[in-house]
């Protein structure tokens, strides 16, 4: 799990650094490469829903407020408040998809009423995360917070706190809430776990592909670049950028 969180967090961290919010962090927007069924590369697809953020600190509302936008059970709570959100909304979104890796289950079921006052309301179901190591647990805590201030501020931090974690788990300590905000970065342990995900890159990469049908026959250029682009370890975003209803998902599962 640490490796697709790690990969995860350095997309969001591209997506912040773009000044943009994805607004719909789900699994079926996390493509994962796999190698003898090993999970080896996970990137974040299907920038439909995100909005560009002013030049502004990452407490200014960057969203449009008034209207929901997003898949509910990931969903964080001040998205169905109808107020902006900023990339700690991602963050949260990002608890559920790990939740749902360990669980099995999202973290809340229900109506979509149901599930929208219990990210708002409802205190988190701690009870299925049992026989999970402790500093797991608190990871979970801090980024299924309701309050966005009291989760990680941007990705950088999940991605910091990432090694700090595996480090805790591997050594059977404890750790805190506090404990979790204020570590610094694990040493390097080469040689004993595959290296984290570097952070995101200076750059991203769009492809402005002319998408006119539904049939990926004739599309070999741009499948070829998606193939690159898959590939490529320093490219953790793509957008393809045409016209609704084209064949743009089309392509991007063929």
């Amino acid at each position: 799990m640490s490796e697709i969180a790690a990969q995860v967090a350095a997309g969001l961290a591209a997506v912040h650094k773009q000044k943009l919010v994805h607004r719909d962090i789900k699994p079926s927007n996390i493509m994962v490469g796999l190698e003898e069924g090993r999970a080896v590369t996970a990137k974040i697809i299907d920038l439909g829903l995100a909005k560009p953020a002013p030049d502004a600190p990452v407490e200014a509302a960057i969203s449009t407020p008034g209207a929901f936008t997003g898949t509910p059970a990931f969903a964080s709570p001040e998205q169905f408040a109808g107020i902006g959100v900023d990339i700690r909304s991602d963050l949260y979104s990002l608890g559920v998809v790990l939740w749902k890796m360990v669980t099995g289950h999202v973290v809340f079921k229900g109506s979509p009423a149901e599930v929208m006052y219990q990210h708002q309301h409802t205190p988190l179901p701690l009870e299925q995360l049992e026989g999970l190591p402790q500093p797991l647990v608190v990871l979970f805590e801090v980024l299924l917070e309701k309050d966005p201030g009291r989760r990680f501020q941007h990705p950088g931090e999940l991605l910091k706190t990432i090694p700090t974690i595996t480090g805790q788990i591997d050594a059977g300590r404890r750790i805190t809430r506090e404990d979790l905000h204020k570590m610094p970065p694990a040493a390097s342990r080469a040689g004993t776990r595959r290296p984290m995900a570097r952070p995101g890159p200076k750059k991203i990469s769009v492809a402005r592909l002319p998408v006119t049908g539904s049939d990926v026959f004739g599309r070999d250029e741009d499948i070829a670049f998606l193939n690159d682009a898959w590939a490529n370890r320093y490219i953790n975003i793509v957008s393809i950028i045409a016209w609704a209803g084209v064949g743009k998902s089309t392509l991007v599962n063929h």
